[in-house]
């Protein structure tokens, strides 16, 4: 497995994979992931040296283990300690790196063929000059109709994202809205060429995949896990609060809410 020495970093992904846990369990989650992607494999379970990595007493450091574990934050695998999404992060780098450099060969193929190209035409005008000696005739090529590349364009004020689609491919009615809301937040805010798309109704429904996959998983046939006390009194407290703020509806959250006992988010 490949290191990772950069990573995509989503700030309310980590605060919401981190909300209702203690300090020390979210210093030892936060240091262990850390520690993955830098090694780009599972850590070994060393406990007294996992301890004094993150800073913590080799008591301290089992008990918040053993609970990262139990709620699906980091999972125990053959080399040692794992977590799902470092190694999606993996896979998606490592197809980014792979089409970079697929392209980086064409555009270098696509020079050469432009300068032999160049000097085939160099050499025929001056054999054309050598033979006739006759007064080099400006040729103006025309473009073809319709062969204007199509440019890409940034998200505009009035686009429209097609919420059907995003219910259609298991997203809520409310988790489709904050979807995007995300989605015109996050495109408009990033610089250059980034911000650029050629089809925005399709970077849309890749968008929509990709949140259907974050969703919390269930375990086999069995019902949705239950969410801990601590996080359900998190979510009435966040609700009363926006209550009071936007006085939005209570059933709004109880659609959107997510439960992350199950460990499943962006990018952890």
């Amino acid at each position: 497995m490949a290191k990772m020495p950069w990573i995509r970093f989503f700030p309310s992904d980590w605060l919401a994979g981190t909300r209702g846990m203690s300090a020390v369990e979210t210093g030892v989650y936060i240091t262990l992931i850390a520690t993955m992607y830098e090694r780009g494999e599972p850590i070994p379970e060393d406990h007294g040296r996992l301890a004094r990595l993150c800073g913590s007493s080799n008591s301290a450091f089992a008990k918040a283990i053993e609970t990262l574990i139990d709620e699906g934050k980091i999972t125990r695998v053959d080399g040692g300690l794992w977590n799902d999404r470092v190694e999606k992060e993996q896979v998606y780098l490592s197809e980014k790196s792979e089409v970079a450099r697929r392209a980086g060969i064409i555009s270098a193929e696509k020079r050469k063929q432009n300068q032999s190209g160049e000097a085939t035409d160099v050499q025929r005008t001056l054999n054309e000059r050598s033979t006739n000696q006759k007064p080099e005739a400006r040729v103006v090529k025309e473009e073809p109709t319709g062969s204007s590349k199509k440019r890409g364009t940034r998200l505009s004020d009035d686009w429209t994202p097609d919420i059907a689609f995003a219910v259609s491919v298991g997203l809520s009615q409310a988790q489709a809205l904050t979807e995007e809301q995300k989605f015109r937040e996050w495109w408009p805010a990033q610089p250059g060429q980034k911000g650029v798309k050629l089809d925005w109704d399709l970077t849309w429904k890749t968008w929509c995949r990709k949140a259907v996959e974050r969703l919390p998983r269930q375990n086999g046939h069995g019902p949705p896990r239950p969410q801990s006390p601590s996080m359900q009194r998190h979510h009435e407290i966040h609700s009363r609060l926006k209550r009071e703020l936007y006085g939005e509806p209570d059933d709004e959250f109880a659609v959107t809410t997510v439960d992350l006992a199950a460990g499943d988010f962006r990018s952890h």
